[in-house]
């Protein structure tokens, strides 16, 4: 069943979904930031965030420039720590996410996400009931990486931001953070590429995992969020396996866009819903 529009349908809908479960389980892609303001496509968010970065370098968005190699490691560093600083710890906690929590805080429910921007910890939400397979910016790694620890950077990436101005365009050599072990630089710990310190956040699938085997038989809910297809296998078709295995779960996907067919829109169980996030969220979290 695929729904358009924003109107009493669709909010009797996932009411009544989120009213008779017993257990939800949360799949959130960027598109539930995007809602919250942050959004990683957007040239004005981007302009914004990083005034100048058009102008030097031509980039555009954040999910540009994420991905952007900068030309020396002073100016890669300064991207980093300026866009950690702004996204991770300067963007404060978003009215959807807000609005989730209120409806979902004191149901049975646990998270997965691609979002590394911490707006699900910023709301209030529980860490331990959150799986973050795509690392969290609040987090630096080793570039080697010759061990899978994480190392909290708040305090190195305020410490690196009192050293240069708001228009300036690289860090001095002498801040790029090093690795306790080897000394080898520290990269943010989110999966850009194959060193992606990844075993910490892969154990929080136990979690997951454990969340279904307790609430096996009863009555599920797979809530998707604005996920994309940046990397549907994370969330997309994985929530669409593990619902079509469950005769008794119901699936609601939510997002601006939709853009494929699959199986669950034959389904009585699912609801295939393309509208805003926000007004839908807002409506809801009135409800509780």
């Amino acid at each position: 069943m695929v729904i358009t529009g924003n109107n009493t349908e669709i909010y009797q809908k996932i009411k009544t979904a989120l009213d008779k479960t017993e257990a939800i389980i949360i799949g959130a892609g960027a598109g539930l930031s995007a809602a919250a303001g942050l959004a990683y496509d957007n040239t004005d968010t981007f302009n914004t965030l990083f005034p100048g970065y058009h102008d030097r370098y031509g980039l555009k968005t954040i999910n540009e420039a994420d991905f952007y190699r900068f030309p020396t490691p002073e100016e890669q560093y300064a991207y980093w720590v300026k866009s950690i600083a702004a996204i991770r710890y300067g963007y404060p906690p978003g009215k959807p996410y807000l609005d989730l929590y209120r409806i979902v805080k004191d149901k049975n429910h646990v998270i997965l996400t691609t979002n590394t921007d911490g707006q699900f910890i910023k709301s209030g939400f529980d860490p331990e009931k959150i799986c973050f397979p795509q690392g969290d910016l609040s987090f630096f790694q080793c570039s080697i990486p010759c061990t899978d620890e994480r190392y909290s950077n708040e305090q190195t990436v305020k410490q690196i931001l009192s050293h240069i101005g708001d228009n300036d365009f690289s860090i001095p050599t002498a801040d790029i953070p090093r690795c306790p072990h080897c000394g080898s630089p520290l990269v943010p710990n989110v999966r850009m590429n194959k060193i992606f310190v990844e075993k910490p956040w892969i154990e929080k699938y136990d979690m997951l995992n454990d969340f279904l085997d307790a609430n096996r038989g009863k009555k599920m809910l797979f809530l998707e969020l604005g996920v994309g297809f940046n990397t549907p296998r994370i969330i997309r078709y994985e929530f669409e396996f593990l619902f079509m295995m469950r005769k008794y779960a119901e699936m609601i996907r939510i997002n601006l866009n939709v853009i494929e067919i699959s199986l669950i829109h034959e389904e009585d169980r699912a609801a295939v819903i393309q509208g805003d996030l926000g007004p839908i969220l807002n409506k809801l979290a009135e409800g509780y």
